[in-house]
């Protein structure tokens, strides 16, 4: 009889699968960590005390592993900065400074932040999984100015697709350069830079 480790989940994995997935993901991050950006199989598999054949089992390759590595980072940024509720009685001004914040904080306590945001990570893969979730980032932030937009908070003039990609791609680069200083910059230094950054970009109505 198979143990509960064993049993199939959804889409056809099972616990025993994901939590040994899992492994290789903290392996492969921590490795990223310790290099500075370069990840080899077999240190990894190591890490993980299991062998090459099996990542490539549950990966395909290295560059499927380097990609779940990206993903992951991105998953806990949104959890940290997007998925926290606020409160509706907050304007929307308010509500984005606080997001702001967030997310600021988040990307200078999360030590992948710097290699994942200043591209240090070479994989091909990692570059595609940057942009797959930038692109969403883009649609999401998109939809809030649309959102401002229509409660006249937000210049309705402007094109809210093309501004989001303006703000955030200024923003990442900020956040780029900063992390890669020996001494940063304070974060709210930071949040009040990006802030006028932005409300050149995203003209309130």
């Amino acid at each position: 009889m198979s143990s509960t480790s064993d049993k199939t989940t959804r889409y056809g994995r099972t616990a025993r699968g994901d939590a040994t997935r899992l492994r290789f993901i903290a392996a492969a991050r921590a490795e990223l960590l310790e290099t500075g950006g370069t990840l080899e199989v077999a240190k990894v598999a190591a890490r993980a005390e299991t062998s090459p054949a099996l990542l490539y089992r549950y990966f395909g390759a290295k560059d499927g592993l380097v990609a779940a590595v990206v993903h992951g980072f991105y998953d806990s940024y949104d959890d940290a900065v997007f998925a926290v509720p606020v409160s509706p009685e907050l304007g929307w001004t308010e509500r984005e400074r606080l997001r702001l914040s967030r997310e600021i904080d988040f990307l200078f306590e999360d030590r992948l932040a710097q290699i994942v945001m200043g591209r240090r990570m070479r994989e091909p893969s990692a570059a595609q999984a940057d942009a797959e979730r930038l692109a969403s980032q883009i649609d999401m932030a998109a939809r809030n100015v649309a959102y401002a937009q229509r409660n006249g908070e937000v210049d309705p003039e402007v094109d809210a697709r093309l501004v989001s990609a303006a703000f955030l791609g200024a923003f990442r680069e900020l956040m780029a350069e900063a992390m890669s200083r020996e001494v940063t910059p304070s974060r709210q230094y930071l949040l009040d830079t990006i802030w006028r950054l932005g409300a050149s970009i995203i003209p309130s109505a």
